[in-house]
C-alpha cells in the first residue's frame, strides 16, 4: 500500500579517502576478485601500482583511450588527469580502450577517485576499470557508447539501466542497501500543448540540470522516458531518502521558471531494493509513480512495507 510521505547521509567511498599504500594494495586485490581494473596514479601522473585485471585491459600499452563518442582521448582529457587537476572525483564514464595491434575496442565503466596525505595534499588517484563486455548488447559497439541524453545532459535509458544493474550486482554481494526513485514532470503534456514542443525540451533539460545540481556526488540519475527521470540512490535506506526528494520536490515546486507559464511540478515513486530482479524493481517503483500522479500529483509515494 502506498503513502505520501511529505541530508540523507553520503555514500561510502570505495575505498578511505586518506588510505595508506597498503590499504590501496589490498584494494587492489579485492578488485581483481571482482574482475575490476584498478590503476593508481601518483600526483605527477604517473602509474604507481596496477592490478592483475588492469594489465590484462591494457594488455597493449600503446593503445588509443577513446570517449563514449568514439573520439581519441588525449592525456588531458583522462579521468585521472582531472582528478588531479580538480580533486574532485569522476564517476561512471564509459570509455573504449583500443588494442592497435588487434584493432579490437573494449569498453570500460571508469570512475576515479583522489586519495588524500594527512596535511590534505593530494597523494594517489585510482581510476577502476570494469569490463562492459559482459552486457551483450553493448559488446558489438566497437565505434562508441553514448552514455548521456543530449537534452538534458542525464545518463540516457541504456546506461542507467546499465548502472542499476551493477547496483543491484553489488548489492546482493554486499547486502548494502541502495534506493530507486522515478519521477516525472506532472502535466507534461499539457505544458507541451500550450507553450510548445520547444517549451517542453527547455523544462527538460534544466530540470535534469537541476537533479545533477541537488543530488549527492554518488547518486545516479537518467532519463527513462519521455519527461521520466531514474534516480538510483546507493548506500541510503527508503526512509531517508525520501526526505532528500521531498526537498527537492520543494525546490522545483519554488524554482520560477518562466514569466506567465504555469508552476512546474514533479510526482515520483520511491522504494528501496528487497533482492528481485531489475524489471520487478521498475515495475514497483512505476506503481508507485502512477498512485502518486493519481492523489494529484506533487508529490511522493513509498511502499509502507519498506519502513
Amino acid at each position: 500500500m502506498p503513502v505520501d510521505i511529505p541530508s540523507s547521509p553520503p555514500r561510502l567511498p570505495l575505498v578511505d579517502l586518506r588510505a595508506d599504500d597498503v590499504e590501496i594494495g589490498n584494494y587492489a586485490a579485492l578488485l581483481d576478485g571482482l574482475n575490476i581494473g584498478l590503476l593508481v596514479f601518483t600526483p605527477t601522473g604517473s602509474v604507481h601500482l596496477r592490478n592483475t585485471r588492469a594489465s590484462a585491459l591494457l594488455a597493449d600499452a600503446s593503445g588509443v583511450w577513446q570517449d563514449e563518442n568514439g573520439q581519441p582521448l588525449g592525456i588531458a582529457g583522462r579521468p585521472e588527469t582531472q582528478v588531479l587537476q580538480t580533486r574532485q572525483a569522476i564517476l561512471q564514464r564509459a570509455i573504449g580502450i583500443r588494442n592497435d595491434a588487434s584493432g579490437t575496442c573494449t569498453w570500460c565503466k571508469v570512475s576515479a577517485f583522489p586519495v588524500f596525505a594527512d596535511d590534505g595534499g593530494l597523494r594517489r588517484v585510482l581510476l577502476t576499470l570494469a569490463d562492459l563486455s559482459r552486457y551483450s548488447p553493448l559488446a558489438n559497439e566497437s565505434r562508441q557508447l553514448p552514455t548521456h541524453d543530449p537534452l538534458t545532459e542525464v545518463f540516457n535509458r541504456r546506461y542507467i539501466s546499465l548502472l542499476l544493474d551493477d547496483e543491484t550486482r553489488r548489492a546482493r554481494r554486499y547486502g548494502t542497501p541502495f534506493a530507486l526513485a522515478l519521477i516525472s514532470i506532472d502535466d507534461f503534456a499539457v505544458l507541451c500543448a500550450a507553450n510548445g514542443s520547444p517549451a517542453g525540451e527547455r523544462v527538460l533539460g534544466e530540470l535534469g540540470q537541476l537533479l545533477g545540481r541537488s543530488l549527492r556526488e554518488f547518486d545516479m540519475v537518467g532519463r527513462f522516458g519521455a519527461d521520466d527521470f531514474l534516480l538510483i540512490l546507493p548506500n541510503v535506506r527508503v526512509s531517508d531518502a525520501v526526505i532528500g526528494l521531498e526537498r527537492l520536490r520543494e525546490l522545483v515546486d519554488a524554482t520560477h521558471w518562466r514569466e506567465g507559464e504555469p508552476r512546474l511540478t514533479i510526482s515520483g515513486g520511491v522504494t528501496e531494493y528487497g533482492g528481485e530482479d531489475v524489471a520487478a524493481l521498475i515495475e514497483r517503483v512505476q506503481s508507485l509513480l502512477i498512485a502518486a500522479r493519481a492523489a494529484g500529483g506533487n508529490r511522493f509515494c513509498v511502499d509502507l512495507e519498506m519502513f
